[in-house]
């Protein structure tokens, strides 16, 4: 065996695909005229009603505004005891109590060298978790994290669970792995085989699309009626499997200026003392109705 030297040449195979496709959908066009030609002549024989369930669905599209309404712009931010000069470092780890986070985000939110910083009336959920040892805290952060994926939180929580596992991690050594290293194992696609595979797809979806008319007209109709209703409750168990929510979190809904709001912070009471604390302030001009919801549903 040894090593030859080739030029890049088209695969045969992917050409015999193309040639065999081809062979049909060059067809399509003058195919497809002269099948609408023939529709269209029939056209004033045609006699179109509506589904039973047309009108009880049209008095609902306005539930697509509804949807898009809980999807709103804004930003997020977090005091952790982790971030540098806010949580407090000591030898036995990072701190950050209830006052001091509250204090953090208030002083950000007076924070003018931000040009970031929201200036207008703006609407405020603050959020906030509490714990008394790390493992407690690991535990909290896990079980709301599985829900509640903000990136601060989220963040937090990989950190706090690697302190919790490092006494038991640093004392095993894995053996090193020799380089190269193998990676998952996963299409090959660098192009031209990615832009090859895309058009190549269209030509193969066309012919599936014509050898479908094997099946009568009534068949397929039974068939997407089945499909769609198996769709419908898919979706519904999707949605229901998202209302299993897990854990807790200390909350308040606040509005006004960034400077109003973050006077009301500071004067708002704690709800403990305990040294580990998260907060957060999910910040938006627009209500934060799904958000409210979810987390201050008191």
């Amino acid at each position: 065996m040894n090593w030859l030297q080739t030029k890049l040449t088209w695969p045969t195979a992917a050409a015999g695909i193309q040639t065999a496709a081809e062979s049909v959908t060059n067809q399509v066009g003058s195919t497809m005229s002269a099948a609408t030609g023939r529709l269209t002549a029939l056209q004033s024989d045609a006699n179109f009603t509506r589904h039973p369930l047309s009108s009880e669905a049209e008095a609902l599209l306005n539930l697509r505004s509804e949807l898009n309404s809980l999807l709103v712009q804004g930003t997020v931010i977090s005091a952790t005891p982790y971030q540098f000069q806010v949580g407090e470092r000591l030898e036995s780890g990072c701190y950050l109590s209830p006052a001091n986070a509250v204090k953090a985000l208030a002083a950000k939110l007076r924070d003018l060298s931000d040009h970031h910083r929201p200036k207008a009336q703006i609407n405020v959920i603050a959020i906030m978790l509490t714990a008394q040892s790390v493992t407690e805290f690991a535990t909290k952060l896990n079980t709301l994290c599985s829900v509640l994926s903000l990136p601060d939180w989220c963040q937090c929580a990989r950190q706090t669970t690697a302190l919790v596992t490092n006494e038991k991690d640093k004392l095993q050594q894995p053996t090193a792995i020799v380089q190269p290293r193998f990676k998952p194992a996963a299409h090959l696609t660098a192009n031209p085989l990615t832009d090859y595979f895309a058009a190549q797809g269209a030509q193969v979806a066309t012919l599936e699309s014509l050898a479908s008319d094997k099946t009568n007209v009534i068949a397929k109709m039974a068939n997407l009626a089945s499909k769609r209703s198996q769709k419908l409750n898919e979706i519904s168990q999707s949605i229901n499997a998202l209302k299993a929510l897990n854990g807790s979190v200390y909350s308040m809904v606040i509005s006004g200026t960034p400077e109003s709001i973050a006077t009301q912070l500071k004067q708002a009471a704690l709800p403990n003392n305990e040294p580990l604390t998260i907060a957060s302030l999910m910040i938006s001009n627009e209500p934060l109705i799904f958000w409210e919801g979810l987390l201050c549903s008191h």
